[in-house]
């Protein structure tokens, strides 16, 4: 029997659901199976497939509105094609795709982030020794310090005072100079401007000071 559709949609959505028919919507290609047509695709470029669409068996979508409204809804990452609960839960995993690119200051590993180095050093397990105390003192040191550390904990940052204890309890001694929010600690801060939550950057204003001035201390 020949069947008629009226859209290229429509046709679409029958290749796919009928397990008699693994066809390329773009191609002269009909596979054996579906995950043989699905790495056809991704093979040609001929669609977007995205393997998280029908319960993680994989799905196919033209290069369309439609498909990048279901990126944005399902939160999609368009590297490896994962849906994700929600966006903070993309971000995260997006870091995972991230080349190790950052030099530690004190030794010579290598992280995907800014902020991840940090809490490497911050954890103290750096064999340079530097830790978290260190770097809130020079963070306070830095003479733009008045646009990321409060004024209320500076002077116990710079005499390298265990914040938590002499307050007793957590404090927030760091602030992103654009948003205003605020971190309890200085890997905090920068996992903040590694992640999408504001526009700040690593590259610009008192932050790129700051990287240039812990790199001039430790580097």
């Amino acid at each position: 029997m020949f069947l008629s559709f009226a859209t290229h949609r429509a046709k679409s959505q029958h290749l796919q659901n009928s397990p008699r028919h693994n066809e390329c919507p773009e191609c002269d290609f009909d596979g054996e199976t579906w995950d043989e047509l699905l790495d056809h695709i991704r093979e040609e470029d001929c669609c977007r497939v995205c393997g998280g669409c029908n319960g993680g068996r994989g799905g196919y979508w033209e290069d369309d509105d439609a498909y990048w409204e279901h990126v944005e809804d399902c939160h999609v990452c368009t590297d490896c094609d994962r849906h994700f609960e929600n966006a903070n839960n993309l971000e995260q995993h997006k870091l995972s795709h991230r080349t190790a690119q950052v030099e530690c200051l004190g030794c010579y590993r290598e992280f995907k982030t800014y902020g991840g180095m940090i809490i490497h050093l911050e954890s103290g397990a750096c064999e340079s020794s530097i830790d978290h105390l260190d770097l809130n003192s020079t963070a306070a040191e830095c003479h733009l310090w008045t646009q990321f550390v409060s004024k209320d904990y500076r002077d116990g940052m710079l005499a390298k005072h265990d914040l938590g204890r002499m307050y007793q309890g957590k404090v927030y001694p760091f602030e992103c100079p654009k948003c205003d929010s605020v971190f309890s600690k200085l890997s905090g801060l920068f996992q903040h401007i590694d992640s999408s939550a504001c526009d700040q950057t690593l590259y610009e204003g008192a932050i790129k000071r700051l990287c240039r001035f812990l790199r001039s201390r430790y580097g």
